[in-house]
């Protein structure tokens, strides 16, 4: 599914909040040097530490499936970052829900992981919009063909990454199916929601909720299984986030916009399969 790029000062408020950080220019940041090397707000003098959550191909996953190096769009696109900052990115893995606390509690510089941008995240932490998703349903095969709208989804048993908004939005469309006198939708929270596809195949639930990137690559991979587009909002922004505040907010924001703007992060997107047109796009005119 394509979706049209909008510019960082014109996505949504929630969006300009997010991305407003005390510095804009899209000049590549400068760096300190000696032992104190690369800028302010690092936890360890000369190491961006970038903290993902795995299971989430193309954006973030092992090499080898289940080890190796760690790779993906979101993990090449903060080594760049590291780059152009001056210092060496270390890749720490942990649970979705720990990588907000991860950064509050200085175990991560960035959390760059396939999160969305929204207002319980923007309280607490600074984001600069990355690339545009939205949740998508895919569901196995013999199920999609009874799925046409949203309210068909009453009754189904799927899978939700723990702590994500496709989980609220599985949520949110159960509260309407009872509300009209419908069977709820039956969530089992997963720590990635590609670890329910055994459960899947083997008919415990019908499908799983994640975003379109993490859909588009499912259905191309896995003859039975069918990603069903249009059942939930298609408007949303991965994020890379710093902790609110920090002095290296500003920084992250700098060479993300000069990474944005050197065509970097689109061909990191054509080389992991993603729409480079959904990379966001720095209007600098207005910065």
């Amino acid at each position: 599914m394509r979706h049209h790029a909008k510019t960082l000062l014109g996505i949504s408020a929630m969006a300009v909040l997010a991305a407003s950080m005390t510095a804009c220019s899209s000049e590549a940041p400068a760096t300190a040097t000696g032992a104190d090397a690369g800028p302010a707000g690092l936890h360890t003098a000369g190491v961006l530490n970038d903290c993902v959550a795995l299971s989430y191909e193309p954006l973030e996953y092992y090499e080898n499936g289940t080890s190796g190096e760690v790779i993906g769009w979101d993990v090449e696109a903060a080594r760049e970052v590291g780059k152009l900052l001056g210092v060496e990115t270390e890749v720490n893995v942990m649970d979705f829900d720990g990588l907000i606390p991860g950064l509050q509690s200085g175990k991560c510089d960035i959390a760059w992981s396939g999160m969305y941008i929204n207002d319980k995240r923007v309280q607490v932490a600074d984001a600069v919009p990355v690339l545009q998703t939205g949740s998508q349903v895919v569901l196995r095969n013999d199920v999609a063909e009874t799925v046409t709208e949203t309210m068909d989804l009453c009754g189904l048993r799927l899978a939700a990454q723990t702590g994500t908004e496709d989980e609220s939005h599985v949520q949110d469309v159960s509260a309407e199916c009872t509300a009209a006198g419908k069977p709820e939708i039956i969530i089992t929270g997963y720590p990635g929601s590609v670890d329910a596809i055994p459960a899947i195949r083997s008919g415990k639930l019908d499908g799983l909720v994640d975003t379109t990137v993490l859909a588009a690559t499912l259905g191309k991979k896995n003859d039975d299984l069918t990603p069903v587009p249009g059942l939930f909002p298609a408007d949303y922004w991965f994020g890379a986030f710093t902790d609110k505040g920090s002095e290296l907010s500003p920084e992250i924001e700098k060479a993300i916009h000069t990474l944005i703007e050197n065509g970097t992060l689109a061909k990191l997107a054509e080389k992991y399969g993603l729409n480079p047109d959904d990379v966001a796009k720095v209007d600098t005119k207005a910065l």
